[in-house]
């Protein structure tokens, strides 16, 4: 390792961003291959230039494709790939013998703590403006009730550690900032719909902390750069074809190193090696294990609707219309009368676009009693009224994240003084973002465009999902709310996944998985993968905890050695 001076990582995620800033630090020279571009609060669009398509001209930092039957992944593309999309959700797995590699949690917590630190990471904060939102207050009270009532299966609750950079008081909120990297950042503010730009510069994404001290150690970043081949070569090392991704641009380029780092996502690595290995043979020696599994960490989505008084006020809303067009004063008054009666003993609006995308959490049992088996939390996303509003600003180039505000109020003035807006804000349901330890084991292949498809057996997780439910509406029934199934997800069999793992998965041996604990891969050297390809099964908990650990750990052996 001493002699080996040259590091290509491919790839700026959580597992690319670590090992190009430990690189850095000792002394290598380090190149970072970035599909995507850098990612702004001012180019930010609310239409589909948010979505990453570059066949059609569209490199937004959100990649969603279609991915076989079954399987839509969630991916991130940018400089600090899935850190720009995921909820900056930090969470610890506090067990590892379903690893190879004898790895405990004892060995790990060092590590997560280094992942912590570097991401400024903190509990949701009990101070107002946020802990003063009503999606949040209604999540925690259901939660306390349900480890109150049902201490058999549930094992923790409360506020989520969080990538965010909260206010330390109302007066900063919104404000510019320096961070203790030394890069600038903005303070969280409620008020700005995070999934619609509001999270740009609030999050603490890789290109505010571990990136950002790489570039500080002489790492270059290669933005639009996605390689496409992988080669190794006779006098050792590695040459990487890359291309620019963009529509139009027809550049392709190639870089050699001596010290490879594939950290594309589980989607994008296992897609390149399978692609060297069986259609450029450029990688005939990987493992055929390679591509042989396939882990959605059983995220699901369903969401819940506080219930009190609202049938009375749509049934008494519709009496009223209705009875009003057909000239019956007399029953348009009792309809008006029973719409003010579920108004008046109704709740505050829950109002589920406002808040940190994620901030609180109920951790279950798994179905055979052993520990941190599911989780529930609490999700934001915006609502549709406000969303198509904030589409059409951006179709007419005047949209930016802070006009999200301007949007509330419009909306909050019409929800005020006219009944059909007031109570179609009342109705929006909150998410409950669903994950855990499920059943089913997906596979990658590769079609006949050497694009990798998943094959998912969804129906292994019937009973995995029909708990799931289970527990919704247990949530939801504490909540004094209606539970909702994913209704799309049942009829069609898809589901959307943002925590992708698998397919480079760790063993003990080239028979057992592509790569050891520490992502080395067998059959190579000076090739290690880092990213959430290489976890064995799924977590349960959000895995960006785990694989910022598992990435320090490795760099820690690596570097030393």
């Amino acid at each position: 390792m001493s002699k080996e001076k040259s590091v290509v990582v491919i790839g700026s995620g959580f597992g690319g961003s670590v090992a190009a800033l430990r690189f850095a630090e000792a002394g290598y020279q380090v190149t970072i291959l970035e599909r995507g571009g850098w990612i702004s609060r001012d180019t930010f669009e609310a239409d589909d230039d948010m979505m990453w398509m570059p066949d059609s001209g569209r490199y937004g930092m959100n990649d969603f494709q279609l991915r076989g039957r079954n399987i839509i992944p969630w991916l991130g593309a940018g400089v600090g790939g899935g850190s720009h999309v995921y909820a900056a959700t930090i969470k610890r797995r506090e067990f590892f013998h379903d690893f190879p590699g004898k790895i405990t949690y004892e060995e790990m917590a060092p590590f997560y703590a280094i992942g912590e630190e570097m991401m400024e990471a903190v509990k949701y904060p009990q101070r107002a403006p946020y802990n003063q939102l009503q999606s949040y207050k209604i999540f925690r009270e259901a939660e306390e009730r349900m480890m109150r009532d049902h201490p058999e299966i549930v094992e923790d609750h409360g506020d989520i550690l969080l990538g965010v950079a909260f206010a330390p008081d109302e007066e900063s909120i919104g404000q510019k900032f320096t961070n203790k990297h030394g890069a600038e950042q903005r303070y969280s503010d409620p008020k700005e719909q995070k999934l619609l730009g509001g999270d740009i510069g609030v999050k603490n994404s890789l290109d505010k902390n571990y990136l950002y001290l790489a570039q500080k150690h002489g790492a270059i970043i290669k933005d639009f750069s996605e390689a496409t081949k992988i080669s190794e070569r006779d006098e050792g090392g590695y040459l990487i074809e890359y291309k620019d991704p963009r529509k139009g641009i027809h550049k392709e380029s190639t870089i050699v190193c001596d010290q490879l780092v594939l950290a594309a996502g589980a989607i994008g690595s296992t897609e390149l090696l399978m692609q060297c290995k069986h259609i450029h043979k450029t990688l005939p020696r990987m493992s055929d294990k390679l591509g042989s599994s396939y882990f959605s960490n059983g995220d699901y989505v369903t969401a819940m609707i506080p219930k009190r008084g609202l049938i009375y006020s749509w049934i008494g809303l519709i009496g009223a219309i209705i009875a009003a067009s057909l000239g019956q004063i007399e029953i348009a008054t009792v309809s008006v009368i029973l719409y003010l009666l579920g108004w008046l003993i109704s709740d505050k609006k829950a109002m589920p676009d406002s808040g940190a995308t994620n901030s609180d959490y109920i951790r279950f049992r798994h179905r055979d009693g052993s520990t941190q088996g599911l989780y529930l939390e609490g999700g934001r996303y915006p609502t549709p009224l406000k969303a198509f509003i904030a589409i059409i600003l951006s179709l007419t180039g005047n949209y930016h994240p802070s006009k999200y505000k301007k949007i509330n109020k419009i909306m909050n003035w019409l929800g005020t003084y006219i009944p059909i807006f007031e109570l179609i804000e009342r109705t929006w349901p909150i998410p409950i973002l669903m994950m855990g330890r499920d059943d089913a084991i997906g596979a990658y292949e590769l079609d006949k465009n050497g694009k990798v498809i998943i094959n998912f057996p969804v129906s292994d997780n019937d009973e995995y999902i029909a708990h799931l439910n289970k527990l919704g509406k247990m949530l939801s029934k504490k909540a004094n709310a209606f539970f909702i199934p994913n209704a799309f997800a049942q009829l069609s069999k898809i589901v959307e996944i943002p925590h992708n793992m698998g397919g480079v998965s760790m063993g003990i041996n080239i028979e057992d998985g592509v790569v050891d604990s520490y992502g080395r891969v067998y059959g190579y050297e000076n090739f290690i993968v880092m990213d959430g390809s290489i976890m064995p099964t799924s977590l349960g908990p959000n895995p960006v905890g785990t694989i910022l650990a598992f990435a320090e750990r490795s760099m820690k052996k690596i570097i030393k050695r």
